[in-house]
C-alpha cells in the first residue's frame, strides 16, 4: 500500500516514514502543501496522512483541493486538539484525525482501516437505494442527504453515522458499534464520535441538547428518534 505522508517538521517526517516502512508501507513524503498535491497527482497513493498546520497552505486546504476530485482517504496528524480543529478537519473531508504524539502502531492501524473501507466503497456495486425517514432521506448511492426540503452537506463520516442511526431508528445505536461503522475499528476515541453527532446536529438544523431528534444514552450510544 502507497501512503503519502505530508509534514513540515522534517525531523518527524524521517520518523514517521521510517516507522511506517517497517509496518510495511510504501512511503513516499512531501513538506509542504503545493508540494503534496503534486505528489498526490503523480504517484496516485492510497492513503494521504497529512499535517494541518503547514505555512502557506495548510493541510485543511491540501484536504479540500483533494476532496474536489478524489476519495482517497485522509488522516489529518496533528498537535491541534481543540475541538475547532478537529471539526475543521472533518469538514474539509478528512476521514480521521490523530492527534500528536502517536503511537505509530496506532497510526499504522488506521492506515489499513480508512484504506480497507475506501476499497470497500470502491468495489461494491450497490445498487441506487434511498433511505426515508419523515422528513428525512438519504441517497445511498450519491450520498446525499434531504431533510425538510433542503439539501444537506455531510462529509463521509458524517454520512455513514446519520445512515446507521437512520437505518435503527427509534433504538439506541451503541458508541462502539458506531465508531466501527464509520472508522473501521472499535477502540477509537469517542469524543470524535460526539464531535460529529454534535455537527450532524447543526446541519440538520436539530437542537444541540439531548432532547433533539439525536438523543444519547450516557456511556451506551445514540438513537435517531422516529418523527
Amino acid at each position: 500500500m502507497k501512503v503519502l505522508v505530508v509534514d513540515d517538521d522534517l525531523e518527524l517526517l524521517d520518523i514517521t516514514s521510517y516507522a511506517l516502512r517497517r509496518e510495511g508501507f510504501n512511503v513516499i513524503s512531501a513538506t509542504d502543501g503545493a508540494q503534496a498535491l503534486r505528489r498526490w497527482e503523480s504517484d496516485q497513493p492510497d492513503v494521504v496522512v497529512l499535517d494541518a498546520t503547514m505555512p502557506n497552505m495548510t493541510g485543511f486546504e491540501v484536504c479540500r483541493q483533494i476532496r474536489k476530485g478524489s476519495q482517497t482517504p485522509v488522516i489529518m496528524l496533528t498537535a491541534l486538539q481543540n475541538e475547532e480543529h478537529v471539526v475543521e478537519g472533518f469538514q474539509s473531508g478528512a476521514d480521521d484525525y490523530v492527534i500528536k504524539p502517536f503511537s505509530h502502531r496506532l497510526l499504522a492501524m488506521r492506515i489499513r482501516a480508512v484504506y480497507r473501507r475506501g476499497s470497500g466503497q470502491r468495489q461494491s456495486a450497490e445498487p441506487t437505494r434511498e433511505l426515508r425517514l419523515g422528513e428525512l432521506s438519504l441517497d445511498l448511492e450519491s450520498h446525499e442527504v434531504r431533510h425538510g426540503g433542503r439539501e444537506i452537506r455531510l462529509t463521509p463520516t458524517e454520512f455513514k453515522l446519520l445512515y446507521m442511526l437512520a437505518a435503527n431508528a427509534g433504538r439506541v445505536v451503541p458508541s462502539t458499534r458506531l465508531v466501527d461503522y464509520a472508522w473501521g475499528y472499535n477502540d477509537g476515541d469517542e469524543s470524535l464520535l460526539k464531535t460529529h453527532i454534535s455537527h450532524i446536529r447543526k446541519k440538520l438544523g436539530m437542537p444541540n441538547e439531548d432532547v433533539g431528534n439525536i438523543t444519547v444514552l450516557p456511556r451506551v450510544g445514540y438513537k435517531l428518534t422516529r418523527e
